[in-house]
């Protein structure tokens, strides 16, 4: 349990940091979306293709890896969608915000949990399970968008394509992939260039994060929020714990692939729902209250995964 915790404080201590700064204005609101934007851009796209590049996949299990994190990005969207379809009262934007809530995850908080917990080995199982979750996921909700709110298939599929072409999560693991298939390895001073940048990219996307608090009235969204909730923190963990067991993964490999499965939703999630017409309050909210659960239900999930 000592690990666990010395694992999780850091990371979650760096999350309160971010808030207590927005709130006491210790930094003018301006500084967050400009330092998002360097995170998302720059930062974690060095840290990904630096993690990514220079380690042997041949010889990890990722196609286990793979067939268990698209599996259950695949079921917990099916979930999402079948308890949208039982409640259809609940409008279209505000489904938007159910599905991204119980699909999306939080980058930051699992590459640098996976990083604490496990170590440059852990971060590079976690970075090449979260390279191929990302692409899946931006399809998928993008996708929701397209079915629930916008109704316009061609306008959507060309921004899903730009949207995909663009992210640099995505642009950051086809690199960094290529790279390692390859056989290609980085110039000492450009990889020491990539590892030294991405060495910022958890500590000021976890800050991120806790700045992106936003409160308000939360009982307004309780049925989506109850909702993406128990997909997000039960349903999910327990989906990618069934398929990484049956498929034959074990240790570090295990216990990485659930805990992908295990954080937040991603701040990132709000900023599609204004964009695309979704409901961005509840949006908002269920960020909110996803992570703030994740003070609670992370370090239990880890727990039970060390029994």
């Amino acid at each position: 349990m000592t690990a666990i915790a010395n694992a999780l404080i850091p990371v979650l201590a760096l999350i309160l940091v971010g808030f207590v700064i927005q709130r006491t204005g210790f930094l003018p609101p301006t500084f967050w979306p400009s330092a998002e934007k360097l995170t998302y851009f720059l930062l974690m796209p060095a840290t990904l293709i630096h993690n990514l590049a220079g380690r042997q996949i041949g010889s990890l299990p990722w196609l286990k890896i793979l067939l268990t994190v698209e599996g259950a990005i695949f079921a917990s969207a099916l979930l999402v969608t079948l308890w949208w379809l039982a409640n259809r009262q609940m409008g279209g934007p505000v489904f938007t915000s159910l599905f991204q809530g119980g699909v999306r995850f939080n980058t930051f908080v699992a590459l640098a949990v996976a990083e604490n917990l496990f170590g440059r080995d852990g971060l590079f199982l976690a970075a090449m399970g979260a390279g191929f979750m990302i692409i899946l996921i931006n399809v998928l909700c993008v996708s929701a968008f397209s079915l629930a709110v916008n109704n316009s298939a061609g306008i959507s599929l060309k921004r899903l394509f730009i949207d995909l072409l663009r992210n640099p999560l995505i642009i950051g693991c086809v690199i960094g992939v290529g790279l390692n298939a390859s056989g290609l390895e980085l110039p000492t001073a450009i990889d020491g260039i990539l590892a030294l940048g991405g060495k910022a990219a958890f500590p000021v996307g976890l800050m991120a994060v806790g700045a992106a608090y936003r409160a308000g009235n939360l009982m307004l969204h309780w049925r989506p929020l109850m909702a993406s909730s128990a997909v997000q923190f039960l349903c999910k963990p327990l989906i990618a714990w069934e398929l990484a067991t049956s498929l034959g993964l074990s240790g570090m490999a295990l216990n990485v692939a659930v805990l992908l499965f295990s954080v937040p939703t991603a701040p990132s999630a709000f900023i599609l729902s204004r964009q695309m017409g979704g409901d961005h309050d509840s949006m908002a909210a269920i960020i909110t209250v996803q992570t703030c659960l994740s003070f609670f239900t992370l370090p239990l999930t880890i727990w039970l995964m060390t029994l």
